[in-house]
């Protein structure tokens, strides 16, 4: 009887303010579960995140006394009016839409919206200092096409909420801040406010220390040595040969990782 009351002239298509002038308040915060993959040379990061939207619904209230106290229900998250927030420097050719999953309604008219994401970003990755490097990486979340003045996102932390981050084999996570901009585009002369959040990450070298950098020491060391071995021997001529290929099979295994910039480690 709840929902038949709820939904019988209900509409998911506009939004729920009683009066348009006024804008929609959402409450976004955003879960770091897991980082999946940071892939240097076509700088992309995958990322699972769990983002939790929350709003108010003018048209979607109820006095819970009137339904037993009733104070919360379930529904599909397709019946009701749902912001448009995407994440603005996606880095993926699939566009499919957010999981369709519950939101929780309760009696005052607020809607929140817990989905889980696996989202690819794009992200400019210096690799001066490989192994020993730190990266910056912004997720930007906005609405695509309400403006400032009818849809406003807020801040539910300053930071991305890393409670339940699974450790990363290769990278530490030093934090994730938050930001939130309001930016003018040369299309349009209304405020777009967007949220930006910074990863910071920094690589566990110990890998690449025992696997790349102690190697290559140890084989530049073997160089002199053909100063010391007798004319006679014939093998100075192969020691430096060798010496040069095995520096050369290091200097490949570095490339095929890194991206073809200027920024060389």
């Amino acid at each position: 009887m709840l929902f038949s009351e709820l939904f019988g002239d209900y509409s998911n298509a506009l939004r729920p303010v009683e009066d348009t002038d006024k804008a929609l308040n959402v409450t976004l915060q955003i879960t770091l579960s897991q980082i999946k993959d940071m892939d240097e040379r076509n700088q992309i990061l995958t990322t699972y995140l769990w983002i939790r939207q929350s709003w108010y619904d003018a048209y979607l209230k109820w006095d819970k006394d009137e339904y037993d106290g009733l104070d919360s229900i379930r529904i599909p998250s397709n019946l009701v009016w749902r912001p448009d927030i995407v994440l603005y420097n996606k880095a993926d050719d699939d566009f499919s839409e957010p999981v369709n999953t519950n939101v929780v309604l309760r009696y005052d008219g607020k809607i929140t919206w817990d989905a889980p994401a696996i989202t690819k970003s794009s992200c400019v990755v210096d690799v001066s200092y490989f192994p020993f490097d730190d990266q910056q990486c912004n997720l930007t979340f906005g609405s695509w096409t309400y403006n400032g003045n009818q849809v406003d996102i807020i801040n539910a932390l300053d930071s991305g909420d890393l409670s339940d981050f699974i450790e990363d084999v290769e990278w530490e996570i030093h934090g994730m801040p938050a930001v939130k901009n309001v930016i003018t585009y040369g299309c349009c002369s209304e405020p777009y406010p967007d949220i930006t959040f910074t990863l910071i990450l920094k690589r566990r070298s110990s890998f690449y220390i025992f696997n790349l950098l102690l190697p290559c020491v140890l084989i530049s060391f073997l160089a002199p040595l053909g100063f010391y071995l007798p004319a006679d021997s014939g093998e100075k001529v192969s020691l430096g040969v060798t010496v040069l290929l095995a520096l050369t099979v290091f200097q490949l295994m570095v490339a095929e990782s890194m991206p073809p910039s200027e920024n060389v480690p």
